[in-house]
Order: C-alpha cells, then sequence, then structure tokens
C-alpha cells in the first residue's frame, strides 16, 4: 500500500542519470566563454546544483559571466543533453506502483522547467507525473519553493514525500516541512556515511518507504 498522497522526485542523479549531457554542457560553456578548463573531478559539482552559481565559484566570475555561461549550458542542454540520459534501472516499475495505490507523483528539479520536461518525454517517462516543476530561466526559485508549487499544483492537503541524491533535496523537503529518503545510487550522498536521514541504496528499495 502507498504510504503518501504525493511523492515527488528529483530529476538528476534520482530518476536519471544525466551526468553525460551535464559534463557537456560545461565543457560546452567553457569553450563559448573562454574560459579555462576545470578539471574533470570537478565537473560532478554541477550535478545537482543551479548552475549558474557553480560557474561563478568554480570560475570566479561576475553574476553577469556565470548567467551567460549558464545559457550557453542550457543552450546545449536543450539541444543534446536531453538525449543524453539515462532513467535508472526499475524507475518505471516504481512509478507505476506509486500510481497504482492512487498516490500523485511529481518531479522537483532545479534543472530549469522546459530542459526537465524535453528530458523527461525523450526518455519515455514524462506522461507518468501529474506534475513537473523545474527552475525559472533567472535561477530565483529555491528547491522549497519548487516543492511548495508542486504541491499546490497538484492540491495535495495530505503527506509528501520527497525522493532525492543530493543536500539541495534535503534541506528543500526540511523548509517545506515534507518527509524525505535520500538515494545513495546518485552524486550527491556517499555510500557508507550517516546521514539524518533514511537512505536507500537501490531503487527497488524505495518500496519499503513511498
Amino acid at each position: 500500500m502507498v504510504k503518501h498522497d504525493l511523492v515527488l522526485f528529483d530529476l538528476d542523479g534520482t530518476l536519471l542519470d544525466t551526468s553525460l549531457g551535464i559534463f557537456h554542457s560545461v565543457r560546452y560553456a567553457e569553450k563559448k566563454m573562454g574560459f579555462e578548463a576545470i578539471g574533470d573531478k570537478q565537473l560532478v559539482q554541477f550535478i545537482g546544483p543551479p548552475p549558474k552559481m557553480v560557474y561563478k565559484k568554480l570560475y570566479n566570475i561576475s553574476d553577469e559571466d556565470a548567467l551567460k555561461a549558464t545559457k550557453y549550458h542550457r543552450e546545449y542542454g536543450m539541444g543534446q543533453a536531453i538525449y543524453e540520459a539515462k532513467v535508472y534501472d526499475n524507475i518505471v516499475e516504481i512509478l507505476k506502483y506509486i500510481k497504482s495505490g492512487k498516490a500523485k507523483i511529481g518531479v522537483t528539479t532545479l534543472k530549469t522547467q522546459n530542459i526537465a520536461e524535453k528530458i523527461l518525454d525523450n526518455v519515455g517517462i514524462g506522461r507518468l507525473f501529474d506534475v513537473i516543476i523545474g527552475m525559472d530561466e533567472s535561477e530565483s526559485l529555491t528547491k522549497c519553493d519548487i516543492i511548495k508549487l508542486a504541491i499546490n499544483r497538484t492540491s495535495t492537503t495530505g503527506s509528501v514525500l520527497m525522493v532525492g541524491d543530493s543536500q539541495y533535496d534535503y534541506d528543500g523537503a526540511m523548509n517545506a516541512g515534507i518527509e524525505f529518503i535520500g538515494v545513495l545510487y546518485g552524486f550527491g550522498f556517499e555510500r557508507g556515511k550517516q546521514y539524518p536521514f533514511k537512505t536507500v541504496e537501490s531503487v527497488k528499495e524505495l518500496l519499503n518507504y513511498v
């Protein structure tokens, strides 16, 4: 039996492995902006957070240049990266299980709205969600804002669960006053480390909590 009225999923590192497209987006933006390339190990920092913030931090640039880099990042995202994502094993099965329990499901992501919708449609699972909420173009929303928008759009008044792979997801869930499950198969949380919330090592384990 499904335990929640609404289950929200992060996109990067939770529903999809989008790492290849994100890494290529960074390299594309670097070339367009004339930046010196960062090391491969640093690329993982772009998975999860709003890209503008990461560009500013890693390249020590102004808000204006970080926004320009982000526009190039998204240019590649819309044109190519949406085709470079892969759905994690067993995701489709668990989404269908949640829907069979009459619960609503949604996506709350720091990717922009249009990229989130296109990438989910391209991998064939967009139709399974009752709501998809992404970041606005100016990156003014927090994860908490995005979660609250999803709750409001679905008119949910009961129990809500957020499933994600990063500190942003956890903080957003806590600030929104909802439950949280961390996935260890993504990019943000480390296996073997203790966290102040429940964690799962595989998609199948989510069945115990949704």
